[in-house]
């Protein structure tokens, strides 16, 4: 595990929060008490840019994937759109820059495009007849890294064999492309990149449709297939495991399906190789399931995989794409946006536990196809790339690190002094990395979770507005910004307790003030490390954060109300630091809590209520009594009334024809309906 400290040098903070072309991000954030600025629900996940569609041409998005180049390390997110593939820079993520567009070839827009790299090279199908596939050379956008107007580019080759295609998949260490689910094949198309000015078919599998897929150098615990590039297919009705190593002769290695299924549409493979993670597009939708599932699979033995766990997310949306990086699963779930699962195959419960989200459609929610179509977590800067429909396209963080003062003055010749907290789930030692130019920190390691101090020193800070402190380890990659006036008239603040926060009594104006000072100001008690500015207010009678307020930020206890006083509470929940003694600690049934003739259980009161709270309105609830037997509600129990109840005989539920409310009707139910022929109401 790793540090490493980048600084941006000559960036003013007001050019870092906007852009050189006005129009083309929007909105940055952190998340404060769950909402990205009072707009985007939120846990652990900054908001860096967000690029609407309007930035890139006004289309709906769709896939997104990225690309660094090998030269200079430079970030770019490729973004598919309805009518092409869009290029935005996204090395400095506070400051995209919209480099311009590769147009569809195909005969007219197509909600679907998708979009991998082989050599450099970005490989493009869509649903579209004569979209092919495109070919363009990454490399190209080195001529162009400035901002400026968006560039229209031209196609560097198309390839034949097909008209249109669904999806793509690349291997990871050989210049093989496979498109999925062509007009022609239907299965797998393998191109050689070899030459990537001359690409070739070098084979192909036709046994069934694939809608998407993941190629790996297997490196599991199945040895049989240890180095082979193995394929991991959703077919629409169930998973393939193939054998691609001999792109002319792939072979099955099995096929499975969770139970029931509906429509296996894409998953990722663990980076040991030992799970995969599979999403069924329709389970939601189609009623298989109550909540947003993921189905986790056991591949330890390729040849027999096991279902370990169908996950319930706990949330409604309908899953589309994910990724894993380290122990993470990365989602992207329509109306319920960007969400982050860290996985623990050997957790007591749930496997997953969700770490950080952003919800990129606050206002929709629910089953359905609107909303976040896919991510891509991998840049090494920890950006990722969240792809929108109709809100375009977001570059996040997770918020699984934080350093602090975020803010701060230092003269040029002093050292600088932060904080950085590092959060439970970014398990083992850090090993801290600095950039040339940087002679002196203080630590070469931190130990993993905890609170940890942190010195720079030696270093020009002349012209230096921001620092991003970037973190990698188990796989993952965590940054953070804080913003530095590089001034010889800094402000330190006497810091007894060295929390980085100091006392406004005894501040000092210069520089070189010595130890026992801090960058920042507004600690309201110096001798206790728990209270400072920036911490939350916790459920202690105290004032945590130095604001003037207590316990607004604490974790409060939930309790329900017994209001009515018939001994049932409601379902109406309240939270408090203290509850008071007449609360209970879960909600209750009682549907409503300002009757007390109503509740579970209540008898009948004759006055046209649901007394029980069963969701009817029966028997002597009705008013009056009503009329037990006339189903048809013409004040008489007759034969017509006799023939409605023979067709609900044998049903089950809260029915009006259940006379005895057993929530049957039955045989009992049968002779009291006879002893009733007659009546009058």
């Amino acid at each position: 595990m790793r540090t490493v400290l980048n600084i941006t040098r000559g960036v003013g903070l007001t050019l870092m929060l906007s852009l050189l072309v006005p129009g083309t991000a929007r909105a940055q954030g952190k998340c404060v008490s769950g909402m990205v600025n009072d707009t985007w629900p939120c846990e652990k996940t900054e908001l860096l840019a967000h690029i609407p569609n309007s930035a890139t041409g006004g289309m709906s998005a769709n896939d997104v994937w990225g690309w660094t180049d090998p030269e200079d390390g430079r970030e770019y997110v490729l973004l598919g759109k309805r009518d092409g593939t869009w290029f935005i820079e996204v090395t400095e993520p506070y400051d995209p820059r919209v480099v311009g567009k590769l147009p569809t070839i195909g005969l007219a827009n197509s909600l679907w495009r998708d979009m991998k790299v082989v050599n450099d090279y970005m490989v493009v199908v869509s649903e579209v007849i004569n979209s092919r596939l495109q070919t363009f050379d990454l490399t190209r956008l080195r001529d162009h890294t400035e901002f400026g107007l968006p560039i229209t580019f031209s196609t560097d080759t198309v390839m034949l064999g097909f008209s249109k295609a669904h999806n793509l998949a690349t291997a990871p260490d050989v210049p093989l492309a496979y498109v999925c689910g062509t007009n022609g094949v239907g299965g797998l198309l393998a191109f050689d990149f070899s030459d990537p000015v001359n690409p070739f078919i070098a084979g192909s599998w036709d046994e069934a449709y694939v809608h998407d897929a993941q190629i790996i150098r297997y490196a599991g615990p199945d040895t049989a297939f240890t180095d082979h590039l193995v394929g991991a297919l959703s077919c629409a009705g169930d998973l393939k495991f193939l054998d691609v190593t001999d792109a002319q002769d792939m072979e099955v290695i099995t096929s499975v399906a969770h139970e029931p299924h509906g429509y296996i549409h894409q998953g990722w493979f663990s980076p040991d190789h030992r799970y995969f993670f599979l999403g069924d597009e329709t389970d939601e939708t189609q009623d298989l399931v109550a909540n947003t599932h993921t189905y986790v699979w056991d591949v330890q033995d390729l040849e027999n995989p096991v279902l370990l766990e169908s996950v319930n997310l706990g949330t409604h949306g309908t899953d589309h794409n994910m990724y894993t990086r380290g122990s993470f699963v990365f989602q992207s779930n329509y109306a319920d946006g960007f969400r982050a699962q860290e996985f623990n195959p050997d957790a007591v419960g749930s496997v997953f536990q969700q770490k950080a989200f952003f919800d990129t459609q606050p206002e929709d929610d629910g089953v359905g196809f609107n909303g976040s179509w896919s991510n891509y977590p991998f840049f090494e800067s920890g950006t990722i790339a969240v792809s929108d429909q109709s809100e375009g396209l977001f570059l996040l963080r997770t918020s699984f690190m934080r350093a602090w003062p975020e803010v701060l003055s230092v003269c040029p010749a002093d050292t600088m002094r932060i904080l950085v907290s590092l959060d439970s789930c970014v398990a083992g030692s850090v090993e801290v990395v600095l950039p040339d130019g940087v002679s002196w920190v203080s630590q070469d390691s931190l130990p993993g979770p905890g609170i940890w101090p942190l010195e720079l020193a030696g270093y020009d800070w002349v012209d230096m507005k921001g620092l991003t402190l970037h973190m990698s380890g188990s796989g993952l990659v965590h940054a953070y910004r804080i913003y530095v006036d590089v001034t010889e008239d800094a402000t330190y603040f006497p810091d007894n307790d060295g929390d980085g926060y100091g006392t406004y009594a005894g501040a000092l104006s210069g520089c070189s003030p010595g130890p026992g000072y801090a960058h920042v100001g507004g600690d309201c008690n110096d001798n206790n490390v728990n209270i400072h500015p920036g911490l939350l207010d916790l459920c202690d009678n105290i004032d945590n954060d130095c604001d003037q307020s207590i316990d607004e930020d604490g974790v409060s206890i939930p309790f329900y109300l017994d209001l009515d006083g018939d001994g049932v509470p409601g379902n109406v929940g309240f939270s408090s630091c203290t509850p008071p003694p007449s609360g209970f600690p879960e909600a209750g049934a009682d549907c409503n809590d300002l009757d007390a003739t109503i509740y579970p259980g209540a008898p009948p009161t004759l006055a046209g209520v649901d007394n029980d709270c069963n969701g009817y309105i029966l028997g002597l609830e009705q008013e009056d009594g009503g009329c037990p037997g006339d189903l048809n509600g013409d004040g008489l129990v007759n034969i017509q009334d006799l023939l409605e109840f023979l067709n609900l005989f044998g049903s089950y539920g809260f029915l009006e024809a259940d006379l005895d409310f057993d929530q049957h009707v039955g045989v009992a139910d049968l002779l009291m309906m006879l002893g009733l022929l007659g009546n009058t109401c």
